[in-house]
């Protein structure tokens, strides 16, 4: 593949960093990816994938028009600089056509060479996980999910393997993920909290905690209150993305919990490349359920691009 100059390669960095998903990571990430995209030209109208298809690219609008469809809460054939990822990374399925006029050029980031980047560069794939979390988070501060319907208690058993058990449901992860779930059990501990005290305020890194007994109050800034009961998990997507806690939790009964530290969650991600690149595929997905709930808000949908100073120059 012929090396690109560095005036197309600058614009694609910049069109790329006005896509949503991509438009807060930093030049040289994006860099690293730009240059693993090819550029196309639409000759004619044409759909790129349809709807209840999973997308094989990310496609980025260099010129022209890209549409995704007649989707209700987007309105009619509305424009998009870039879609794709999140269904490339989640394989979740596109909600209507996604359809570019003719004459568009497009930089395509085709599945396997978007995936290559972030196989080949952690660094990268640490970033865009960390990007996902903070973006979720934004999502379910706008349109909060109804409280997921109750599961079975965990076991309140503190032996290694019933931690492991409670760590593999509560991050979401496989039977892949149990060498992983397994450094992070030996970590994790069971805390007991008297009921009206102080479990984490805003003034305080987030840690993951799955509560095993009793129930947690979590007051936020906005003066909103959620419960949480038995088998629910706190702090998980503010811990990925390191941030602290949007409030204050409190225990509302004596309450039990199991704790794995932010920092324990952080070197694992950064020791471990398979864990990031499930947690993406994972955060995704549920990202793209967020943006759903929350009728896709221009908030959280329109990049907050980087200045074509700073691309030039390599800053940001």
């Amino acid at each position: 593949m012929p090396e690109l100059d560095s005036a197309t390669l600058a614009e694609r960095v910049l069109q790329l960093s006005r896509s949503p998903l991509f438009d807060r990571m930093s030049v040289e990430d994006l860099t690293l990816i730009a240059a693993a995209g090819r550029e196309e030209v639409i000759p004619a109208r044409t759909v790129l994938a349809r709807e209840g298809e999973r997308a094989s690219a990310h496609y980025v609008l260099l010129a022209g028009q890209l549409h995704l469809g007649h989707v209700p809460e987007l309105g009619a054939a509305t424009a998009r600089p870039g879609v794709g990822a999140l269904s490339v990374l989640s394989g979740t399925v596109l909600p209507a056509d996604l359809v570019a006029d003719a004459g568009s050029v497009l930089l395509v980031l085709d599945r396997d060479a978007l995936l290559g980047v972030l196989e080949e560069h952690g660094h990268v794939a640490r970033s865009l996980l960390r990007l996902l979390a903070a973006k979720l988070l934004e999502a379910r501060r706008l349109a909060p999910a109804a409280p997921p319907p109750p599961r079975p208690p965990p076991t309140v058993r503190l032996d290694l393997v019933s931690r492991m058990l409670t760590l593999r449901d509560a991050l979401g992860l496989g039977i892949d993920g149990m060498a992983t779930v397994a450094r992070l059990a030996r970590v994790a501990r069971a805390r007991q909290y008297e009921a009206g005290s102080i479990v984490a305020s805003e003034d305080q890194p987030a840690d993951v905690l799955v509560l095993l007994e009793g129930s947690l109050e979590l007051t936020t800034p906005e003066s909103t209150a959620r419960t949480y009961l038995p088998g629910q998990v706190l702090g998980f997507a503010q811990a990925v993305a390191g941030v602290n806690v949007h409030g204050q939790l409190t225990a509302t009964t004596e309450s039990t919990a199991l704790v794995l530290p932010h920092r324990e969650l952080a070197e694992d991600i950064e020791d471990d490349d398979a864990l990031c690149l499930e947690l993406i595929r994972s955060f995704a997905a549920q990202l793209w359920l967020a943006l759903k709930a929350a009728n896709f808000d221009r908030r959280l949908w329109e990049p907050q691009p980087q200045s074509e100073a700073q691309v030039q120059l390599g800053g940001g």
